[in-house]
């Protein structure tokens, strides 16, 4: 496996966003965005990267783990700008990185889930002037998927053990949107919200959520769950019993084989087989 660390794909006044490439040897190899958790107001594109992405990209699927522009730099919708940056990014330089980037997928974790599905859901207007975002395949760990709910959840089991100190005022996705409170701008917190957008043809779904999630309520995958399948899209949901909000059993061999195999099933369905070793090193 080759890794690219700090490759700058987009700048924006004050920042140089950055990502990291987790390259399989066997390429050209299907692409996937690693979107990070962290409320929208923390967090790290490299956290457990050695526990979760490289085993993904050891399975044969190109990992590009994206920084995205935090809610204390910008506020929504910057991230998921830089998201779709990202994979325009991805798709320009397929050819030199070893990448099948005709087909990408999104994957992402609690605030990073809530992004990929909007990546997912949400085509953008400008991709005929700026190139194309689209995602083929998603898959989205622990999300919030109704922002408006955010006040009222009722979590199903304790606070995960690296939630300390006090609670952020104003809460996290109250600062995603540049509020004091989610509840001043309903509408701005439906508008980034995955189940508002939910449309028959979005790409296929892989939703995975503890049922103990003391967070984020797993109930936030259940119901974009009913709602894709609703619309006719493919979506598969995995509950893993007594796991909490980012729990340890999430970096387990079967759930990151789920992973693995619904992105190369998904992405490469269709497609004539995987060539051999590359030459980038």
């Amino acid at each position: 496996m080759t890794v690219r660390r700090d490759v700058v794909y987009r700048s924006e006044p004050g920042i140089e966003l950055q990502l990291d490439l987790y390259l399989p040897a066997i390429r050209p190899a299907p692409v996937c965005v690693w979107l990070h958790g962290g409320g929208w107001l923390r967090g790290s594109r490299s956290a457990r990267a050695a526990e979760r992405l490289l085993p993904v990209a050891a399975a044969g699927v190109a990992i590009a783990a994206v920084q995205y522009r935090l809610s204390g730099e910008a506020t929504f919708p910057a991230p998921l700008d830089d998201a779709r940056a990202a994979v325009r990014w991805l798709r320009r330089n397929a050819a030199d990185l070893g990448l099948a980037a005709d087909r990408v997928g999104v994957w992402g974790g609690s605030a990073g889930g809530h992004l990929a599905a909007l990546l997912a859901l949400c085509p953008d207007e400008r991709d005929p002037e700026l190139g194309d975002s689209s995602v083929q395949a998603a898959v989205c760990w622990f999300p919030v998927t109704d922002l408006t709910l955010r006040d009222t959840d009722v979590p199903a089991g304790p606070l995960p053990p690296f939630v300390t100190g006090p609670r952020d005022v104003p809460s996290q996705e109250a600062r995603l949107l540049g509020a004091a409170s989610v509840r001043e701008v309903a509408a701005a917190a439906r508008a980034a919200s995955p189940v508002t957008h939910v449309h028959p043809g979005a790409p296929p779904f892989l939703l995975t959520h503890g049922d103990r999630d003391g967070l984020v309520p797993a109930e936030h995958s259940r119901t974009l769950h009913r709602e894709l399948r609703a619309q006719g899209v493919p979506a598969n949901l995995l509950l893993l019993a007594g796991a909490n909000h980012e729990d340890p059993a999430f970096d387990t061999p079967p759930v990151l084989g789920a992973v693995s195999a619904f992105l190369r099933s998904t992405l490469l369905a269709d497609q004539a087989p995987l060539g051999g070793p590359a030459g980038l090193s």
